[in-house]
């Protein structure tokens, strides 16, 4: 996938950031991969635009009548092999303000799905009702999966989340902040509600 081609030239290009990068490794399961996409965060834990490169997004366009203001209430599409299994899967992005900052879901259904057409503004409940999903917003995530040696009690993002789906070397990955952004999980998909945390990020020194 070209996208793929771009993300693994771009750590090519700057893997001397990893040492001098504002962005800390602090757990991970392979170090290696890990401290990849360390270089590519480079001094700042953003969901950058170079990783963002690597999936194309199109704007859902719902029937009915929707809020007026698209930074609180939209919807993106995409499609990728999201959890890795070989199959393209249908990707939705849906995002809404909580207290006025924007959180981020995502659905996931078979590529070839008509969730899209069936759903309204009046009526999300065919988007909504999937089991293969990631919906936090007003709850948490805790860290608890990899152990930190420098944080004993283990972080937790909260609130409103930030959520970044993108490809290295022909494999999907999701990036997930809060509005905090001191901590980052990157993860894998798994199906249902669950993700496989494989590197925990912090934004400055330890």
């Amino acid at each position: 996938m070209k996208f793929t081609r771009t993300a693994g030239l771009l750590v090519a290009t700057i893997p001397a950031l990893a040492t001098a990068a504002s962005v800390e490794l602090a757990a991970f399961v392979h170090k290696p991969f890990c401290e990849k996409v360390v270089a590519l965060f480079g001094e700042q834990l953003d969901l950058n635009a170079e990783l963002s490169k690597t999936v194309q997004w199109e704007a859902v366009q719902l029937k009915g009548q929707g809020p007026p203001t698209r930074r609180c209430s939209s919807f993106d599409r995409t499609r990728m092999d999201l959890d890795n299994d070989g199959q393209e899967d249908l990707v939705v992005k849906a995002t809404f303000c909580l207290k006025g900052a924007p959180g981020d879901s995502l659905y996931v259904f078979p590529a070839d799905s008509t969730v899209l057409e069936q759903a309204s503004w009046q009526d999300l409940s065919p988007l909504l009702a999937t089991p293969n999903k990631f919906e936090r917003t007003g709850g948490t995530y805790p860290m608890a999966a990899l152990r930190i040696d420098k944080a004993p009690i283990p972080p937790i993002l909260r609130t409103s989340f930030s959520l970044q789906p993108f490809l290295i070397d022909d494999q999907s990955y999701i990036g997930l902040t809060d509005t905090g952004r001191e901590w980052m999980v990157i993860a894998k998909y798994r199906g249902g509600e669950r993700f496989e945390d494989l590197c925990y990020l912090r934004a400055g020194k330890f």
